[in-house]
């Protein structure tokens, strides 16, 4: 079968000879004996072939001659950018070793370097030769193979920039999205507690679309107290997809293998509730499996909760589905027309292009009824608006392929077909990463430049800019799609579509296969939690790989490798530019052969247990990324030659216990984008002056030891205040006591950041009150601030003012007694309203706090969006919590003393509105809030060390009800509990007294139920009255004497 699009190497052709210009790379020519008349040759040939590569590329469809001559080319071309690449490296050699002699490059430097190079550079000029010997061979053969300049088709452009949203659009499903709504909003759509909804169709027809347009509906999410999705494509075992789930529920890693107590975590955080997950992608045929997953949710899930799977094979959903299952057709022509000019016009009408809307049909037709091809191609022919150029994607030949048998289909190949060349590189390098993968924006870009992808320019700068542009791109043509907020992924039949025309190049070496790998580029392997030595074996052979990245769809997992894969397989493999190994932890220290890789540019050891890192890396001068976050275990330093390091563009030692910045460091590192930790140290040149040299850093800093500033106009020189693109910064002080207010209140005041900032943290700031800056309005994008630690602060700043504010954090602030009005922002000339978009809002450990003001309320609810409010440990604290709080979701009060001064009144208390109140929890104290059981929506409680309460109040709508260690509750609301509650524990309540029998069989919904230590009359307990129960414990309940 004729393979399509598959020239790749116009693009690296172009980097090549942009290299060759270069005016570093020039020097060493000019300055050593390399042959620069040899050089101009190489250049020239090049391009001599790159002018045909269109042509070549065309033709290769039909002509297998020209599929195999390009095929070759490639991998001369791929020599070709290693040999060059070395010389390269060996230029900035050159440069630095110069630069360290006489800060200046000058001949005199390079006729003076050690003449132990020599033999390197004749050894060059032989390479060199051979290479142009093997290019020109290619030359000689494109006239018999008809070859010609300038005939290959045109490529699309830069898509144009439109007011389409990045939201999917979606076209003739509103039928049977109803339809799955109505099933998912009964309790009871089937006759088991837990209904499964199963959406059968072939790939691309948007079964993942639908399943997340029912996921994200507004009446579903308040249907359901608990929401999880969950990819599950590459999944074969009971053990993976229970982690997967529990993953999915608690956004938490989770390192056992042990089924049983995997199974225990998951019924305890879905007990009692009910809860919608999503399993897109099922493919696993195995029944047992199935079955296991089946019984999983049904014994686990509160009357009327749902499980949506997704799924190609309809064996699986046969086994699965206790509701009849959704086939989901093809659109009709007419929607996948409107879908397609969507995409093509943007919100332009087509009828404004009415000499393009009869063919755009004919294509729409083409695409079968499926919205993927039809999205791509519509982004497409966006960058075309002319019809003579959507004629010849109409006619293409492409669309008459045999694709049946690679499973490609022709409207996806099309949009890859007319891709700049570029953007090819980019795309098809994407086919490392496995089906269902989630990948980062930045990750993805971090990568692209390791390997040369992004056309090469002096301004590091540019080159980002240009691979986001690129990325951007992908993503606008549906190539790359939206999964998360900040994560991508791409469809199942984009990423065999990148498979295909990476094939031969790049690898993702799966287990159970065996694969020929002496010429592939660029390889990924799925890491095991044993990597053992064998899985490598084939690796030996292929000395030109430039990618080792092994992947998992568990981000949370950690593995071992074997020790020679680090010991000999890698420093073997010499043209490595990526090398991955984060999450092994018994990687402890890099040998020093790593020094044997100069191409690398991407080195990942995060999560790792490395201690040290060896000066040798500081030779690796082409090194872009250096990842070591989370090594917390014991690595305490960086290299002291660090500085060498000047193509240094991302450098992340968070959650790392570096002491100190190496002596100039960041001073030479001019490229440093990413910096997530700058230890300010108490040695010259590792200063907090030194980050002046860096307005272009980024996303995350945190600045630690702050204590070690000796002058505070140190960290006015920082510059914070211009560095623009940084969106979370932290200012962090010793844990040790302040020894003078003063000068940290000086500081602080003199690193205020940019007002383009989104996040901040300020830990152990030893300051009595903190800076104006804090808190003003003029900060109007901050959304999350965190104060810990700020123990000699006797009051808060005006964080009221901050318009953007959703979650504000204050923990151990240890000598504020009061919270008022200047909390809120109000000094008399501040006149909006405060807290205008405050969702979340946390007090911890205050342990001289005693009062809370209102702000008066003359400008309105001092918090009208307040979703979530926590009080913990703020023993002191008397009177009354907000009274307005109407969006109020979820209350947890725990060890505070709220409303137990006798000044506190029950009106206090009866005045409160919480009408939205789902969740409250109480521990410690404050058992006036029982007063809270009376709102109508709430439907969990949990009361925990409370000595004064006796009985419960009534709630309607409880679902989940928690009483542990009340010594003096006595008795449940005379009306028994409510028919909704599902989930109920009673642990150290020895007098309260349990329900009579004749009212047990009304809570029809109860299925878990915990006595411990309690209910001291209960004599016996009928086991058949809760018609849905099923977990029971019971433990010390020392009088009971039969189970009836």
């Amino acid at each position: 079968m004729a393979l399509i699009g598959e020239a790749l190497i116009s693009a690296s052709v172009q980097v090549l000879c942009d290299k060759i210009t270069l005016t570093l790379f020039v020097d060493l020519f000019w300055h050593k004996k390399l042959d620069k008349p040899l050089l101009m040759k190489l250049n020239t040939t090049l391009l001599t072939l790159n002018v045909v590569l269109d042509d070549a590329e065309d033709k290769q469809i039909v002509n297998p001659a020209v599929r195999k001559w390009l095929d070759e080319l490639k991998h001369v071309v791929f020599d070709a950018e290693d040999l060059l690449d070395e010389i390269d490296t060996e230029a900035l050699r050159c440069k630095l070793e110069g630069e360290d002699q006489s800060h200046k490059l000058t001949n005199k430097v390079w006729n003076f370097l050690p003449s132990s190079r020599n033999h390197f550079y004749q050894s060059m000029n032989v390479k060199i030769q051979e290479l142009l010997q093997r290019l020109e061979s290619f030359v000689q053969q494109k006239s018999v193979l008809g070859l010609r300049e300038g005939a290959g088709r045109q490529v699309s452009q830069r898509t144009p920039t439109t007011s389409l949203v990045l939201e999917p659009c979606v076209y003739g499903r509103d039928e049977v999205k109803e339809k799955l709504s109505k099933v998912l909003l009964s309790d009871n759509a089937s006759k088991d507690d837990v209904s499964f909804l199963t959406i059968v169709g072939m790939g691309g027809v948007g079964k993942t679309t639908l399943a997340r347009m029912l996921y994200n509906d507004d009446n579903v999410k308040g249907h359901f107290t608990l929401k999880a999705w969950a990819c599950v494509s590459d999944y074969d075992d009971c053990i993976k997809i229970t982690k997967t789930l529990l993953e999915a529920v608690t956004s938490k890693p989770c390192n056992t293998e042990n089924l049983n107590l995997l199974q225990e975590d998951l019924r305890e955080q879905l007990r009692g509730r009910k809860f919608l997950f999503v399993l897109d992608d099922l493919w696993n045929e195995n029944n047992q499996d199935l079955n296991y997953v089946r019984v999983l949710f049904i014994t686990l899930g509160a009357r009327g909760s749902k499980v949506i799977i997704t799924t190609r094979n309809n064996n699986i959903a046969s086994v699965m589905q206790n509701v009849p299952i959704q086939y989901l057709e093809p659109l009709s022509p007419e929607d996948c027309w409107l879908l397609l000019s969507k995409h093509a016009f943007g919100n332009e009408k087509c009828s404004a292009h009415p000499n393009l809307e009869h063919i755009g049909k004919q294509i729409a037709l083409k695409c079968r009824g499926l919205p993927l091809a039809a999205q791509t191609l519509g982004g497409l022919l966006r960058c075309n608006i002319d019809s003579e150029e959507w004629n010849r994607i109409l006619n293409s030949s492409i669309w008459e392929l045999p694709f049946e048998t690679s499973d490609i289909i022709p409207a996806l190949a099309l949009s890859y077909h007319y891709l700049p060349a570029q953007l090819k590189l980019c795309f098809v390098y994407c086919s490392i990463f496995p089906k269902g993968y989630e990948f980062e924006k930045e990750y993805t870009i971090e990568l692209w430049m390791a390997e040369g992808l992004i056309p090469q320019v002096e301004n590091a700068n540019k080159m980002e800019e240009m691979a986001q542009n690129y990325f951007d791109e992908l993503s606008s043509r549906s190539l790359l799609q939206k999964s998360s907020k900040s994560g991508f992924t791409m469809h199942d039949l984009i990423n065999d579509l990148a498979m295909f025309m990476s094939r031969g190049f790049c690898l993702r070496l799966e287990e159970r296969e065996s694969h020929k790998i002496e010429r592939v580029r660029h390889l990924s392997y799925a890491r095991g939690e044993l990597d053992v030595a064998p899985k490598f074996k084939p690796l030996y052979g292929a000395k030109s790989l430039r990618t080792f990245l092994p992947t998992s769809l568990d981000p949370y997992g950690y593995s071992y490798v074997n020790k020679k894969v680090l010991q000999d397989l890698l420093p073997s493999l010499r043209c490595l530019r990526v090398l991955q190994l984060s999450c092994y932890q018994n990687v402890t220290e890099l040998p020093d052969s790593i020094a044997n890789l100069i191409h690398l540019r991407y080195l990942d050891l995060s999560r790792t247990a490395i201690d040290r890192l060896p000066e040798v890396l500081c030779n690796l001068y082409n090194l872009q990324t250096l990842l070591l976050s989370n090594c917390c275990s014991s690595l305490n330093k960086l290299p002291a030659c660090m500085k060498e390091l000047i193509n240094l563009h991302h450098l992340d030692v968070s959650g790392t216990k570096i002491e100190e910045m190496p002596v100039q460091m960041v001073g030479r590192l001019k490229s440093l984008r990413t910096l997530t930790a700058f230890v300010v140290g108490k040695s010259t040149g590792s200063g907090i002056r030194e980050l002046r040299e860096f307005p272009q850093l980024r996303g995350k800093l945190s600045i630690l030891k702050l204590q070690n500033v000796v002058d505070a106009r140190d960290a006015l020189h920082a510059n914070m205040k211009h560095k623009k693109d940084l969106k979370e910064l932290e200012f962090s002080w010793g844990a040790e006591d302040a020894d003078d207010s003063r000068k940290e209140k000086d500081v602080l005041d003199k690193l205020q950041p940019c007002v383009n900032l989104e996040k901040l943290t300020i830990r152990f700031y030893g300051g009595t009150n903190f800076p104006n800056w804090l808190g003003d309005s003029s900060f109007s994008n901050i959304q999350v601030m965190h104060l810990s630690d700020c123990s000699y602060c006797w009051s808060l700043p005006p964080v009221g003012r901050l318009p953007a504010l959703k979650e504000l954090c204050i923990e151990r602030m240890k000598f504020v007694k009061t919270i008022g009005v200047e909390f809120y922002g109000r000094n008399g000339a501040y006149l909006t309203q405060p807290f205008q978009s405050l969702e979340k809002l946390e007090f911890r450990e205050m342990p001289e706090w005693e009062e809370w003001v209102p702000s008066g309320g003359e400008y309105g609810l001092d918090f009208p969006c307040l979703q979530k409010l926590i009080l913990n440990e703020c023993p002191k604290l008397r009177g009354s919590l907000p009274c307005e709080l109407p969006c109020l979701k979820k209350l947890t009060v725990s060890e505070c003393e709220v409303f137990h001064d006798g000044r506190a009144t029950t009106t206090t208390t009866n005045s409160l509105n919480y009408k939205s109140l789902e969740e409250l929890k109480i521990s410690g104290g404050c058992q006036t809030l029982l007063s809270l059981l009376e709102t109508k929506l709430l439907s969990q409680l949990a009361i925990r060390n409370v000595v004064d309460v006796q009985f419960l109040p009534n709630c309607n709508r409880l679902q989940l009800l928690t009483l542990k260690n009340c010594p003096t509750l006595s008795s449940f609301p005379k009306d028994g509990l409510p028919t909704t509650l599902t989930s109920l524990t009673i642990d150290h309540c020895r007098r309260l007294e349990f329900l009579p029998h004749e009212m047990l069989p009304k809570l029809t919904s109860l299925d878990y139920l915990r006595i411990q230590n309690s209910c001291n009359s209960m004599r016996s307990f009928p086991l058949g009255s809760f018609p849905k129960l099923r977990t029971l414990h019971i433990w010390d309940c020392e009088n009971l004497e039969s189970r009836d």
